[in-house]
This record gives structure tokens, C-alpha cells and sequence, in this order.
């Protein structure tokens, strides 16, 4: 899923199934890093961004964190897995806006993406 069908909580979506079924798939949420850490990279060199596309980011990095730390939502997984999620939303909302990576590194990102994927492969 591309990541304007997934900022715009298009059916299959991460947005869709955390808002609509307080699910968080942990595939759509990979999926939804992966596409804006594309995005980042794609948008890095330019001075104009996408109202469409920055609106949904900024979006998305305050959204998820507060929808998903209300109480009443289900969590299946540990907290530490949250707490890198929500980090990792707000290192790739910085790396977009402000063109660079909050890291030494700009595959720093990629590697904490993948952390995250393992650990879920390993619950």
C-alpha cells in the first residue's frame, strides 16, 4: 500500500484498522514506516512539500501515540514495542520536515524499522 492510500485510512489501511477496529496490525504499520521512510528519502532534496502529504504525517505522528495510549485500547503487545512504534513515528514526521535524519546515519531509521519487525516476529 502506498502511503497516500495508507494517510488517507484507505481500506487495508494501518489508519483504518487503528481507528475503525482499534487494531493495530503490526504488517500495515511496518508497511506504513517503510513507505514514509521512502518518502523521506524521495522528498529530502526538495524546499516544497505536499500540503496533502505533510498535513497527513503531522497527522499521524501525534494520532497514533494518543489514540492507541487511551486506556480502553487493546494492547497486544509490550509496552516496549509501543514506545519504539511511537519513536520511530516521530523520527521519520522529524526526518521529513526538517530534511535529516535525527541519527548519525540515515540507514539508522531503516535498522530501527527493521528492529521492530523482528521483535514482533519474535512475540
Amino acid at each position: 500500500m502506498m502511503l497516500k492510500d495508507e494517510l488517507n485510512a484507505e481500506n487495508g489501511s494501518f489508519l483504518l484498522e487503528l481507528r475503525t477496529y482499534l487494531n493495530w496490525n503490526h504488517d500495515s504499520f511496518i508497511n506504513l514506516l517503510t513507505e514514509l521512510n521512502k518518502e523521506c528519502k524521495r522528498t529530502k532534496e526538495n524546499l516544497n512539500l505536499s500540503r496533502d502529504t505533510a498535513s497527513g504525517i503531522w497527522y499521524i505522528s501525534d494520532f497514533i501515540k494518543n489514540w492507541t495510549e487511551h486506556q480502553n485500547f487493546p494492547k497486544e503487545f509490550a509496552e516496549e514495542y509501543y514506545e519504539k512504534a511511537y519513536e520511530l513515528i516521530n523520527d521519520l514526521a522529524y526526518t521529513y520536515f526538517m530534511a535529516e535524519s535525527p541519527y548519525e546515519s540515515d540507514s539508522e531509521i531503516e535498522n530501527k524499522i527493521n528492529q521492530l519487525k523482528m521483535v514482533y516476529n519474535d512475540i
